[in-house]
């Protein structure tokens, strides 16, 4: 048989494994180039049901199969030859497994004959990332034999599956000797045999369990409340919070809807709340006597300190099994959903002045952004969030980094009902980019990046893929001179060594480094240059860069504005 042939075996053997990952979802690979990885690429590259995306850097590559996740719910593989290729995975698949985005790694290696005798390009591989996957096979020597070859295509359903239910990465580790390359005509053949196996009907993940049905008790606890608050999180992949809107009506409950939780617009969403929080005053009022929380642990201040202010209120989190959101305030009871919440016909005991009293500190607070954030020179972070949340398209996405654009986009505007993605798993500020060119080649909708000049630097080499963007994508880059999120914390009052090791100013210039990855860019320096510049671009097909020149100071100053609206000022007034 052809496929037996020492020449064809290992590409044969990838294609068994490929096929099978096809017949379960899989539907996006990321592959960086490498010899010892050449029988997956080429299994890849021969499936036309499979989508292809090239990145020579591993790193961009992990985080473009992220966003991909983040998008379809369905895990991306990532393909590399062997050595330090796969370890620069490593921060997506932090990020993965602390934000439950499912991904598979198949990645080379010499075979275990070749292995610890100083050959170039070795490393350990087994079990390289720890106890960071859910799924770890280390699949041995392309085989001949039957069994063998079943178990190849059991791996590939078991890395989905797992990835998929336990909300994390599945590595699968090759052993490829030489020679690597199939013959031509058999190439030619699979070719063939897949154009007619990519017609071939898929694993559905995206039917749901029943609901799940919680006791009379547990309602009974819900709907005694009288000052219910629902928190929450950005959501990982796959978490059906559609329960938290008809709970929230059920109860008469406030929702404080973090960016990334992508909570759909109602009268229960309220707006400003990292602003207004801030204020202790203002935490009392609006003490609950129970607190629902769900997602991801919040990223604001305000309701962090809100957390803390509630020790001793009873409080519940739906979680995820695999991902605990309680950070630093534990909950009393949690509920791990394998389905969406069944809610009884029930009504809460919270008086009508609760949620009222939410909506009118909202509608205060927004009165006060508008009076405190006006046009001016230097430009600031703030009037950027706040003049973008008016010219955003409705069906378009955003992406936030980390540091400050997530905080300030709360701070600064409403995007209430917009969705928005994040990467706070892991929060770092690498791969930022990469993930927003991953969920955009899924979405395939106009898309809008907020980001600060250190993490656009940081992944500067996603800016490769700027040509398999199809559909708009803005990037806001918020050049404010550094690292400014270190303006929050006290290493800033020792000013000659914040800036030097914390702050970090580059002398770069973003405007020749988009000419050299033939990207679209504009400076915006003034506050009436950037709706134009805008407008502009969000209809273009293509990556555009938007530099804002703004002040750090000025815009850590507006910030302390916001933070300082209090109930003693508002009562003066």
């Amino acid at each position: 048989m052809q496929e037996n042939e020492p020449q064809n075996l290992a590409f044969y053997w990838c294609t068994l494994f490929v096929r099978s990952l096809f017949e379960e979802g899989v539907r996006n690979v990321v592959i960086s180039p490498g010899s010892r990885s050449t029988p997956l690429t080429l299994a890849f590259s021969a499936h036309s049901g499979i989508n292809k995306t090239i990145a020579v850097d591993e790193r961009s590559a992990g985080f473009i199969a992220l966003g991909q996740a983040k998008a379809s719910g369905v895990p991306s593989v990532l393909v590399c030859t062997s050595g330090t290729a796969l370890a620069n995975y490593s921060p997506a698949v932090f990020e993965a497994t602390t934000s439950g985005t499912p991904i598979i790694i198949a990645s080379a290696d010499r075979p275990p004959h070749l292995r610890g005798l100083g050959a170039s390009q070795t490393i350990d591989q087994i079990k390289i990332f720890g106890n960071q996957t859910v799924y770890f096979h280390e699949a041995g020597e392309p085989s001949t034999k039957s069994p063998n070859q079943k178990r190849i295509q059991v791996a590939a359903k078991q890395a989905v599956v797992n990835s998929i239910e336990h909300h994390g990465v599945s590595h699968i580790n090759f052993a490829f000797d030489k020679p690597f390359e199939p013959e031509a005509d058999f190439l030619k053949s699979i070719e063939k045999e897949n154009h007619n196996h990519s017609k071939r009907s898929q694993t559905d993940y995206s039917q749901h369990l029943n609901e799940t049905e919680l006791g009379e008790k547990f309602w009974s606890q819900l709907i005694s409340a009288e000052k219910p608050l629902i928190i929450v999180g950005p959501k990982s992949v796959n978490t059906d919070l559609d329960f938290i809107t008809p709970l929230a009506r059920a109860l008469s409950a406030p929702i404080i809807a973090e960016p990334g939780s992508n909570i759909p617009s109602s009268k229960h969403i309220i707006s400003g709340y990292s602003g207004f929080l801030k204020d202790s005053d203002y935490r009392e009022l609006l003490k609950p006597d129970l607190v629902i929380r769900a997602g991801a642990f919040p990223t604001s201040k305000g309701v962090q300190e809100l957390l803390e202010d509630c020790e001793g209120i009873h409080q519940i989190a739906f979680s995820d099994h695999n991902l605990p959101n309680y950070g630093n305030f534990p909950v009393d009871r949690t509920v791990h959903l394998k389905s969406s919440l069944a809610i009884p016909d029930v009504n809460g005991n919270a008086a009508p002045t609760w949620l009222k009293e939410w909506k009118k500190i909202s509608k205060k607070y927004s009165s006060f952004l508008i009076d405190n954030i006006n046009p001016s020179t230097p430009l600031t972070d703030g009037f950027i969030f706040k003049e973008a949340a008016d010219l955003i398209p409705k069906k378009s996405f955003l992406m936030l980094s980390n540091s400050f654009p997530i905080r300030d986009l709360a701070l600064f505007s409403d995007f209430s009902g917009q969705e928005i993605y994040v990467n706070r798993g892991a929060a770092g500020i690498d791969g930022i980019l990469s993930t927003t060119v991953g969920l955009n080649s899924v979405l395939k909708k106009t898309s809008v990046l907020f980001i600060g000049d250190i993490a656009f630097l940081h992944d500067i080499n996603a800016l490769l893929h700027a040509r398999n963007v199809t559909e708009p994508l803005v990037i806001i880059v918020l050049n404010n001179g550094g690292g400014t999120i270190f303006r929050m914390l006290p290493i800033y009052k020792m000013k000659e060594k914040h800036t030097q090791f914390f702050e970090t100013p580059q002398d770069f210039k973003i405007v020749s480094l988009c000419r050299g990855f033939n990207v679209g860019h504009t400076i915006v320096s003034k506050p009436e240059q950037f709706a134009p510049a805008f407008e502009n671009y969000i209809t273009k097909p293509g990556v555009h860069v938007i530099e804002c020149i703004t002040d750090a100071d000025d815009s850590m100053i507006e910030r302390h504005k916001l933070w300082n609206f209090s109930l003693s000022s508002q009562n003066e007034d």
